[in-house]
């Protein structure tokens, strides 16, 4: 047996790689059904027609309250109420806090932390009246320990994800819901695979294990949290980043 067989699942964010890479791994792991998500202008409905008869797609926004809406509706059609939800969905620009505007730093929260929470809010009665239910949230290291590079908007994002996982955790795992974070370290996206060959390789060398991530190991952090493998696992944030922040 697999061990996520006859379990339904959503996944935000999942156009992207690790999105992707997730989405393949809960499939392979026995998930019966994913609903996948992700932005409007994405080409999200395409990449699901890709994956097996068992994947239905939305395209919606989640920081708007009509997404949410969209996402339950699809979701009461499609799968039902999910087992599981990973929040992939976030972005991550470059900004100098000081010289941005409130519309690009609040692009950060609005990508970053109340896509998840939207997600969370929608999902979580359905899985309270089960007592059962794995949340996996998306953090970054930039939110544990603030970002390397001018983006304070969005390490602050990252950051409340973290607190907000964690808080969440307190209030619903006492009936039955899980609820934690993976932190990935640097993985080989498109968005890294357009670094300069000495950026990657300062990346990469900053690991211990001398390379960069992959998303697939992003993806198996997920299964891992969200398979009963980690049953007594909750409130907490996974790194998978190769030893790169110790």
């Amino acid at each position: 047996m697999q061990r996520l067989d006859g379990y339904t699942a959503i996944v935000t964010g999942a156009s992207g790689a690790i999105g992707q890479a997730v989405v393949e791994r809960l499939l392979q792991e026995g998930a019966s059904a994913v609903l996948v998500t992700d932005l409007p202008q994405t080409n999200i409905v395409e990449i699901a027609a890709g994956w097996d008869a068992h994947t239905h797609a939305v395209a919606s926004d989640l920081s708007d309250p009509a997404g949410a809406r969209e996402l339950m509706r699809a979701c009461n059609e499609y799968i039902g109420s999910p087992d599981i939800l990973v929040n992939v969905a976030g972005a991550w620009q470059i900004i100098d806090y000081v010289d941005s505007d409130e519309n690009q730093w609040m692009s950060m929260i609005r990508a970053n932390l109340l896509t998840a929470m939207s997600a969370c809010h929608a999902v979580l009665p359905g899985m309270l009246e089960r007592h059962s239910g794995s949340i996996v949230n998306f953090a970054s290291t930039a939110g544990e320990y603030g970002s390397i590079r001018p983006s304070a908007a969005y390490a602050g994002a990252k950051g409340g994800v973290i607190a907000f996982t964690k808080s969440l955790a307190r209030e619903v795992s006492p009936e039955g819901v899980r609820v934690n974070a993976i932190s990935p370290g640097p993985i080989d996206t498109p968005a890294l695979k357009a670094a300069s060959p000495e950026q990657r390789a300062i990346a990469a060398a900053r690991t211990l294990v001398g390379r960069l991530g992959r998303p697939e190991d992003i993806a198996a952090g997920v299964a891992y949290l969200a398979s009963e493998d980690s049953a007594f696992v909750t409130g907490t944030v996974l790194q998978v980043n190769g030893g790169s922040l110790l």
